[in-house]
């Protein structure tokens, strides 16, 4: 097994990719617009900012948007990157927003 893992009722088996990529929340729209108005504010374009990043412009478009979620990791990168604190991206959620 190469994918995510999940727990059915026979055990531990790979997630569908169709289960995956569909990860919209309030949670990952918000971190997303908050994403793209910091990099908008250093006046970094998608382009530029998936590049240094090394990941796909198609995939930092869909972080934005909120479609997918960003990692941990990731999203520390992206801090690092924007010279923000990781909190940035949490600032102003309310407590049932997790």
């Amino acid at each position: 097994m190469t994918g995510v893992l999940m727990h059915t009722s026979d055990g531990l088996a790979e997630a569908p990719e169709s289960s995956l990529s569909s990860t919209s929340s309030p949670s990952n729209i918000r971190i997303g617009s908050r994403l793209r108005v910091i990099r908008e504010s250093h006046g970094i374009s998608e382009k530029e900012l998936s590049v240094r990043l090394a990941i796909d412009f198609r995939d930092l478009n869909s972080y934005e948007s909120g479609e997918r979620r960003v990692s941990a990791s990731l999203l520390l990168r992206i801090a690092r990157l924007l010279s923000v604190r990781p909190d940035y991206f949490f600032q102003d959620f309310a407590k049932d927003q997790f």
